[in-house]
């Protein structure tokens, strides 16, 4: 038992290195070819300062967007090197199952999913939103600020000329219809502070009351309470793109736009993209056990790196071909996003059986 405790450490512990250095390896190529494109787009107002702080502050979202790639190369490295070394066969002569192996390279896997949940979860929205502050030349504020937006909750359409994440409104209009759509009322105000949950006030309305006879009542206020489902988190989720938006940030909007038969495709393609991230890693790590233990037993390491490298691209590029099929046809994106995942997952599974 101690004996199998020590091969299971040494297995975790070469198969985590080659995929943290594989991190820290293709993490530093792509800021480093990304900032070199970044260079042809300087202007006076961005210069190569700007774009070297703006290469640094995405880093997060590219490494984020790395880590599945390097959990397959670490994988293939790592198990290539104990395969050189003679002592896979070692184990196997040992009576250790090859199942065993795959789950402690598995085990290393934890490591860069707990990774990429953090990033996804807590650090890419805030470092994307100074990246885009560095890029655009604009404040963090300012960034959140919707001009023209249209919201519908139940029976009441409206529209908001400018609205901020700091929750100031101006140029409000709000039409309420009866459940056969004809208009009762229809309410402008010149603008509006959010007060609380569901609560807004607006200032300078005039609202017009549609009654059943055909009359109209208008009155004038200084100050009115409006009941809004809208907040002012919801705003800045609009300015941002929904793949830069955090899993928890995703579920809160997509709840609010559901509320009211209203939830963008786009919203839940993102948020399934980043459920399926995990199993997606986990999936490729599979893939790499079945090169190592399957037919690519006898092939040389670069010539396993290379099938790897391809394999990874051609998931990665089925995968956003899938997500954004999804986003025309009517299944749900998850259908799409997971397809590619079960594939890969069913044959590594399938490899590694008959390699067993």
């Amino acid at each position: 038992m101690l004996a199998r405790r020590i091969v299971a450490k040494h297995v975790t512990k070469t198969t985590v290195l080659a995929m943290l250095g594989t991190t820290l390896v293709l993490s530093f190529l792509q800021v480093l070819f990304t900032y070199l494109g970044e260079l042809g787009s300087l202007k006076p107002e961005y210069t190569a300062w700007h774009a070297f702080l703006y290469v640094l502050w995405c880093a997060p979202r590219y490494l984020y967007e790395i880590l599945p790639v390097a959990a397959l190369i670490g994988s293939v490295l790592g198990l290539g090197a104990l395969a050189s070394n003679s002592e896979l066969i070692v184990m196997r002569a040992a009576g250790i199952s090859l199942w065993r192996i795959v789950g402690w390279v598995m085990r290393s896997a934890l490591l860069l999913i707990v990774l990429s949940f953090a990033l996804s979860e807590w650090v890419i929205p805030y470092t994307n939103e100074k990246a885009q502050s560095i890029k655009t030349q604009r404040s963090v504020a300012a960034l959140g600020e919707v001009k023209g937006y249209w919201s519908r909750e139940g029976q009441r359409f409206v529209y908001i000329d400018y609205a901020n994440a700091q929750g100031q409104l101006r140029h409000v209009q709000a039409l309420n219809f009866d459940q056969n759509y004809r208009l009762e009322s229809f309410m402008t105000a010149v603008q509006g502070q959010f007060q609380q949950q569901g609560q807004w006030t607006l200032q300078q309305t005039q609202q017009v009351d549609v009654l059943p006879e055909g009359n109209a009542v208008k009155r004038e206020q200084a100050q009115q309470s409006l009941a809004l489902a809208l907040q002012p988190k919801y705003v800045q989720m609009v300015t941002v793109d929904p793949e830069d938006l955090s899993p928890s940030q995703l579920i809160s909007f997509m709840r609010y736009m559901k509320e009211y038969s209203q939830v963008p495709k786009t919203y839940e393609l993102a948020f399934w993209q980043k459920v399926t991230s995990p199993f997606a890693l986990i999936t490729l790590v599979l893939i790499a056990c079945s090169f190592i233990f399957g037919p690519l037993r006898q092939q040389s390491m670069g010539f396993r790196l290379v099938i790897a490298l391809f394999t990874g691209l051609g998931f990665f590029y089925l995968q956003d071909f899938l997500g954004y099929a999804s986003l025309v046809y009517a299944p749900s994106p998850a259908w799409f996003v997971f397809f590619p995942v079960l594939l890969l997952f069913i044959a590594g599974s399938y490899l590694l059986y008959r390699a067993r």
